[in-house]
């Protein structure tokens, strides 16, 4: 029947649009990496001037350069502990520079700390990230095959309900004008509607 296969074709349609919607989706939760990136531009910053302030300390004795890095970390602070890391080197970075080695060891502990605390940072927010594609990809991979089931659900509920009912009215009607007085609709029928239908058509072909 005409209607059957539109309404088949389009409910085909339907189901290969949210399927292909799911395959873009699962693809967008996966393309998360620059989202990440961008969110972690401030743990590499703070990674990069950790480095350039042991560099400075450490390797260049030039305590301008430390104080620059130092002020661009202060100004990047975004992770808990990181303002404590900063507070203690500011307290002890000058007498550090005056080969005070208490201080020293404080200096080169805190930026160590401040190393330890983006890297950690950094790895926390990538599993997050990692367990939230996970969880989004397999929630519309669900919902797909659940749109699937529904879909055959709805062909199904048609076919039994409203198009095997409409053709076998069509082929009784065709047998009849054919010449074959004898062939009559079932007498059970898929729902009430239909069964009237029959029992009307049965009755008049029988007179």
């Amino acid at each position: 029947m005409l209607i059957f296969k539109s309404i088949k074709t389009f409910v085909f349609i339907l189901l290969v649009f949210s399927t292909l919607l799911a395959i873009a989706g699962i693809r967008g939760f996966y393309r998360l990496a620059p989202s990440i990136e961008h969110i972690n531009s401030h743990n590499t910053h703070s990674l990069y001037v950790a480095e350039k302030m042991m560099s400075a300390f450490a390797v260049k004795k030039d305590i301008q350069q430390f104080e620059t890095a130092l002020e661009q970390g202060r100004l990047n602070i975004t992770e808990s502990g990181e303002a404590d890391a900063i507070a203690n080197i500011e307290a002890e970075y000058k007498n550090a520079f005056l080969d005070n080695k208490q201080s020293q060891n404080v200096v080169i502990d805190n930026i160590i700390n401040l190393t330890k605390i983006n890297r950690l940072a950094m790895q926390q927010e990538a599993v997050k990230a990692k367990n939230i594609s996970s969880a989004a990809a397999w929630l519309i991979t669900f919902l797909t095959i659940f749109t699937w089931f529904i879909g055959f659900g709805i062909l199904n509920t048609l076919q039994k309900h409203l198009f095997s009912p409409v053709n076998e009215i069509i082929n009784v009607l065709d047998d009849y004008k054919k010449g074959n007085k004898l062939r009559r609709c079932p007498r059970l029928a898929p729902n009430k509607i239909f069964q009237s239908i029959f029992n009307n058509m049965n009755e008049i072909l029988d007179k």
